[in-house]
């Protein structure tokens, strides 16, 4: 692999874990060693929507045209930008002129069914079968979003009803991680396709967000009830389901949606992004972007969560070892691959290293501390 696809590569991952300005720098820099390749600039004008950024998604969309004018996705990234534009018009001939070089590309022929009903007035938002059920992609997010509901009764019920009985507690929390794993292996499936056995296929695969999640699912799922191992697949998730939630409630009743949009999203989320003074003016499709991006640094605190506690939990009649060990296993694995969890654990160690070489604290506790840090 050369130093400009390394540096795609890299830009697809950080891309996939919601690290959108570090996936459009790595983008960036791979077109600087090889500025003639088109699939840099398509990365990188997706990249650029995901920053709320479309005036340069469509530069980048355009040279992708220019540098590959057969190539459909070229003229599927230049409609999209243009639509986020609200340029329907021109969003509508990009996509007809890419269905003259792949008459069957699905992406292709729903973008110009949203363009033209833009066009026409009835674009925005969408109806309930449009959203559901009208196209492959449609249909699977429905399918998501059955799955995501059915864990959240789930969650709830583990919570509630559970405390009551063991024995439903323990079901609640397996089924849990049930729909959980059901659902990463569908999305494996639906966005990696067929399995090959092949270098290529298997590094998507293990570099994909959802492959760990999948690992982290499974393991929790055959395991005795950890309340906390919820909150990070939960997390996830939630964010998920309020999104499709969202575009379900404009579709039946767009003032109901927008009220809610206003009075609850608007004011709940900047808690969850943090500080975010533009936030207002943000449109709704940018806010999600920020949303999404949040969410992973917030999951990867409480996977360090999760880990410590099975640590102190070695000192109760409670502990697991096999457990604790397993788990630890794959928090090296993200590790190696989630910027998230080595900024979490970053975190963690000044706040340990404070504590720990505080000029009250014994000496040996700081050099206990390093002897461990040497060890992991």
């Amino acid at each position: 692999m050369d130093a400009a696809d390394e540096a795609k590569t890299r830009g697809n991952r950080f891309f996939q874990e919601g690290q959108y300005q570090q996936a459009i720098d790595a983008f960036t820099e791979a077109i600087s060693i090889d500025p003639s390749n088109a699939v840099y600039y398509s990365n990188r004008s997706g990249a650029y929507l995901k920053v709320n950024k479309a005036a340069l998604a469509v530069t980048d969309a355009r040279k992708v045209v220019e540098l590959r004018p057969d190539w459909p996705k070229g003229y599927s990234r230049l409609g999209t930008a243009l639509f986020y534009q609200k340029k329907y018009t021109e969003a509508k001939a990009a996509y007809e002129k890419g269905l003259t070089k792949d008459a069957t590309d699905a992406n292709l022929k729903d973008g110009l069914k949203n363009a033209s009903a833009a066009l026409s007035g009835v674009g925005a938002p969408q109806t309930l079968r449009q959203l559901c059920w009208e196209t492959t992609h449609a249909k699977f997010r429905t399918f998501q979003f059955a799955l995501r509901a059915l864990q959240i009764v789930s969650f709830v019920l583990y919570w509630t009803a559970g405390w009551g009985s063991p024995d439903f507690a323990a079901f609640c929390f397996a089924n849990f991680f049930k729909l959980a794993a059901i659902n990463y292996v569908s999305f494996l499936a639906y966005n990696h396709g067929t399995p090959k056995l092949t270098q290529a296929y298997a590094q998507r695969l293990v570099m994909d967000p959802a492959t760990q999640s999948l690992l982290f699912s499974l393991l929790f799922w055959f395991s005795t009830p950890y309340a906390l191992a919820l909150f990070p697949i939960l997390a996830n998730e939630l964010v998920h389901f309020a999104s499709f939630a969202g575009s379900l409630l404009l579709a039946v009743n767009s003032s109901l949606g927008s009220t809610l949009e206003t009075q609850v999203f608007d004011r709940v989320m900047p808690f969850v992004v943090g500080a975010q003074t533009q936030w207002h003016t943000l449109n709704t499709h940018a806010k999600w972007a920020a949303v999404y991006h949040r969410v992973p640094t917030l999951v990867a605190s409480l996977e360090v969560a999760i880990g410590l506690s099975l640590i102190l939990e070695l000192i109760t009649p409670a502990r697991n070892f096999m457990l604790l060990l397993v788990y630890w296993q794959l928090l090296r694995i993200r590790y190696m691959i989630s910027p998230q969890l080595k900024n979490a654990f970053a975190d963690l160690d000044r706040g340990i290293t404070t504590i720990v070489y505080h000029p009250r604290c014994p000496p040996i506790v700081s050099t206990a501390y390093a002897k461990l840090k040497a060890m992991l």
